[in-house]
């Protein structure tokens, strides 16, 4: 029994062409859905840091918009119930108040506190509801600079 070899046919340019070019197609479609799903989550986690002079200049603008705002901290407006785990207090910068209301538990250092940094939404009442607040350590925490005088 003999087998007899039959040569396979040779493609053409032009399948090899097309054939390169799926490949091509497919490839720039799948980075294209990947840079969108990109960019889309980008743009809905983006939240803007502002300065409590900025948000008041803002303010008609970001209501109900994801905010983060910077300022001082007032110490003598602070109110925390235990029971409701609720903290009210006021940021104040110059003659720029902001009162703010957050529930969860209250830092260990938030009455040393010098500035805030919160995280949340400014409701049309002019009250931010924040969902995370930071704290800035008082400057009695960094290191002492060394005069140099014995």
């Amino acid at each position: 029994m003999s087998t007899v070899a039959v040569p396979a046919p040779e493609r053409s340019a032009s399948v090899k062409t097309g054939g390169k070019l799926k490949f091509l197609i497919g490839g720039l479609l799948i980075l294209g859905a990947i840079a969108y799903v990109t960019i889309s989550s980008f743009q809905s986690n983006a939240i803007y840091y502002l300065t409590l002079k900025e948000l008041n200049a803002q303010r008609s603008a970001i209501v109900n918009q994801p905010v983060r705002v910077n300022a001082p901290l007032d110490k003598s407006t602070i109110q925390f119930d235990d029971k409701t785990l609720t903290l009210k207090f006021n940021l104040k910068d110059d003659n720029l108040v902001l009162p703010v209301v957050y529930k969860g538990v209250k830092p260990d250092t938030f009455e040393q506190g010098e500035s805030v940094v919160a995280e949340g939404k400014l409701g049309a009442d002019g009250v931010f509801v924040a969902s995370t607040i930071l704290v800035k350590c008082p400057s009695k925490y960094e290191s002492d600079v060394p005069t140099g005088k014995p």
